[in-house]
């Protein structure tokens, strides 16, 4: 790339040129020296004397050519680029920064700028700066079509992946999994880390209430979640946090509270009637907490969670057959989703539940039918009954079912030894 219009003399220069690329450096470094000599406002000759310099070893010699070079062209891109080499070579990465700093204000597209900084951040241990430096570089190589520099900027960047810090929310995403699956103690060490990081981090304390509460320590639980109040006093979320909390640690009064306060600023809010609702839970009060399940359905009816929620308000409230029904919501909108695990979760409480109803529903039926032959033998004409009535009639059975028969006929929905008794009594009637 030509630096200047002013070349130096083209003999030597040209000289220095095929002498470096023969390999002979020293010849290299006499004929920039006689082209410099010849034309001390030779750039080009610098540059290239600078190069030779550094291949040789001479840092400071080369340092000394790129600094003549860029006080005649201080716009000189490639000049810059070969100074911060440089620099690299002898780890005064602050120059090397500043050098790579000035080339890209002459072009920001210059790739191997970006290659040159992503190597500067990496060296400062700054691995995020330098992942996404590396990855601008391999970028602008790419639109330039050269496959290879882009490659070893990707491969620059790639074990760099594996060196970066957790981030806060993959910190969160992992102490979510480990209290989904009740393992507190790690889930606390986890938090504590984070808080020493992240001193006022309202998240982080939320969550090391709820886990603390969960280890048994209530009062340390509180003491967290006043903190993120007093954090962020007016964040809602905060105060939900709190509120569920609360009730996680058997303050289902205090949480009910919490959220009636929330509920008169947010009345709309679905989540909020979904807690109340787990704190009334709490408290056994199953029909306020299945109103409060219904409230938050009326405002989100596409959650399946909150269909199985209040299934297992209403299971607990004995209401079966409604249980069923909110779990079959459940299970239509997971088929939907796709989520075919909790949908297979979804039909086995239905079968379980099914089977435990047409249990009742057996139970049932076999108590009303006892209950029917009670009454059909308490509501039978006693044997003394039966005697008169036959011998009222020469012991004739067919005349005495007759007789009853008609008496059917003409008083319908009479207990059956009211019959009995009539037919006695016109009988005797008769006779007297």
């Amino acid at each position: 790339m030509t630096l200047v219009n002013s070349f130096p003399n083209p003999d030597f220069y040209q000289q220095g040129l095929a002498k470096a690329k023969s390999g002979d450096r020293y010849g290299a470094i006499q004929a920039f020296s006689n082209a410099i000599a010849a034309n001390p406002k030779s750039v080009e000759a610098y540059y290239q004397r600078g190069l030779i310099l550094f291949d040789l070893g001479d840092h400071q010699g080369a340092i000394a050519d790129y600094n003549q070079a860029l006080s005649l062209k201080p716009d000189a891109i490639d000049v810059y680029i070969a100074r911060s080499i440089t620099q690299l070579a002898q780890a005064n990465l602050i120059a090397a920064q500043a050098d790579i700093a000035q080339a890209l204000e002459i072009n920001s597209k210059s790739p191997i700028a970006h290659q040159l900084l992503g190597l500067i951040y990496k060296q400062q241990n700054q691995i995020e700066k330098a992942i996404a430096t590396y990855k601008k570089a391999a970028s602008l190589f790419l639109e330039l079509r050269d496959e290879e520099n882009c490659r070893r900027c990707i491969e620059s960047y790639k074990p760099l992946e594996g060196l970066l810090p957790p981030s806060t929310e993959d910190i969160f995403a992992n102490v979510q999994q480990k209290i989904d699956k009740s393992d507190y103690t790690n889930a606390l060490i986890d938090l504590n880390w984070l808080l020493q990081i992240e001193p006022k981090n309202v998240k982080a304390f939320c969550l090391r209430g709820l886990v603390l509460g969960k280890l048994g320590d209530p009062q340390s639980a509180l003491k967290d979640l006043n903190q993120a109040l007093f954090l962020e006093p007016h964040n809602p979320e905060v105060r939900v946090g709190r509120g569920k909390i609360r009730a996680e640690i058997g303050d289902a009064q205090g949480a009910i509270a919490d959220f009636n306060e929330l509920l008169r600023e947010y009345p709309s809010n679905s989540e909020i009637y979904t807690n109340r609702a787990k704190a009334y839970l709490k408290l056994k009060d199953y029909r306020t907490a299945i109103e409060d399940f219904s409230r938050s359905l009326a405002l989100n009816n596409q959650s399946p969670q909150l269909y199985c929620d209040r299934a297992e308000a209403r299971y607990d409230f004995g209401d079966l057959k409604g249980a069923i029904a909110d779990y079959q919501q459940a299970a239509n909108i997971w088929f939907n989703q796709s989520i075919m695990d909790r949908y297979r979760y979804a039909l086995d409480r239905i079968n379980l539940w099914q089977s435990e109803l047409d249990k009742q529903d057996k139970d049932a039926k076999r108590q009303q039918d006892k209950a029917a032959a009670t009454v059909d033998l308490m509501q039978m004409p006693s044997l003394e009954l039966q005697q008169r009535l036959l011998s009222l009639v020469g012991g004739n059975m067919a005349i005495a079912q007759r007789l009853i028969d008609i008496a059917k006929q003409e008083n319908p929905n009479m207990p059956e030894v009211w019959y009995w008794q009539k037919v006695v009594f016109d009988l005797e009637s008769d006779q007297k």
